[in-house]
């Protein structure tokens, strides 16, 4: 098997009690306080229930978790933030093992969305043998945090690991990262329109297949874009958005395979709206199909998109 960008199995996490992450919203600018009126918890859960039959209905593998244990944890909807898969073809290990990654989280209470029943079931999906599991959760206790793919915008093919460094996403656990997975590093600072650092790169960089989202505008250092663009262009299409653009999720989209291996991609309203007629061209001349769906409360609220929704099962 040769090593594949995206996936026909993910995983989802259902909202339980969703509401304002009062620990998150202080770095992630994209959180508001929801208006008194709206049931913010009952909104996300038709929010996420209408996005996991959209995925559903076009072949896609669902592994869906409903937390019912009564841990408070607002932003469990947002999976992919502690975990990642990577199968052998794409760790190309002389061991011949999958990889699962458990990732250092910035805020206490997004520490408890790591639920054993999860984490079993990640391991009980490969033989023990034929498992290397990277956990990088005790740098917690040091302050220093990288949370995922979150953090890490993943050319699995290529095995670039994009990144811009922020309080949640520290260089040299990614540089440590990068070298026992055997990835190159390209690490950069992103600030949104304000001037405010970007907490996760997914919000300004997604990699499909045929294609890279990038806001390169964010990325002021003109050393840093143009290594950017120089190692992007090499494999992909870019289509540059810009922080208006990065406002309405565009940035937060992510490809997925359904039946027949066809390759989707998966944005919000918000965010497909957002693209420029060209862009959308380009998009649709690059996938087999876009699947986009409402979540206004998920993005106002819990500051993510869709992808941050989805954690991708290798």
């Amino acid at each position: 098997m040769t090593r594949q960008q995206s996936s026909n199995s993910i995983l989802m996490v259902q909202p339980t009690n969703f509401e304002l992450n009062v620990q998150a919203v202080a770095d992630n600018y994209f959180m508001n306080k929801p208006d008194d009126k709206i049931d913010v918890p009952q909104m996300a859960l038709k929010e996420f229930t209408n996005y996991y039959n959209a995925i559903k209905s076009k072949g896609v593998d669902i592994q869906l978790f409903k937390p019912a244990d009564g841990v408070e944890t607002p932003d469990c909807l947002f999976p992919n933030n502690w975990f990642s898969t990577h199968s052998k073809e794409e760790m190309d290990q002389e061991s011949n093992k999958e990889t699962l990654c458990l990732y250092p989280m910035c805020h206490l209470n997004r520490r408890l969305e790591r639920r054993p029943n999860i984490i079993e079931f990640l391991k009980s999906r490969y033989p023990a043998d034929q498992l290397n599991l990277v956990d990088l959760t005790e740098s917690e206790k040091d302050g220093i945090y990288l949370e995922g793919t979150g953090s890490f915008v993943l050319d699995r093919v290529n095995r670039n690991a994009y990144i811009c460094i922020s309080q949640r996403s520290h260089k040299t656990l990614a540089m440590e990262w990068a070298q026992k997975m055997g990835y190159n590093l390209v690490s950069f600072t992103s600030v949104d329109a304000h001037g405010k650092v970007i907490y996760h790169t997914n919000v300004i960089m997604a990699i499909c297949s045929k294609f890279a989202v990038i806001c390169l505008d964010s990325v002021e250092d003109v050393v840093e874009k143009q290594n950017l663009i120089s190692t992007l262009s090499k494999t992909h299409t870019i289509i540059d958005i810009t922080k208006e653009q990065v406002n309405n999720f565009c940035g937060n989209v992510i490809e997925v395979v359904g039946s027949e291996n066809k390759k989707y991609l998966v944005a919000s309203t918000t965010a497909w709206n957002a693209f420029t007629e060209k862009q959308q061209e380009q998009i649709n001349q690059l996938v087999d199909g876009v699947i986009a769906e409402d979540i206004p409360t998920i993005q106002s609220v819990g500051g993510g998109g869709i992808r941050c929704m989805i954690a991708e099962l290798f």
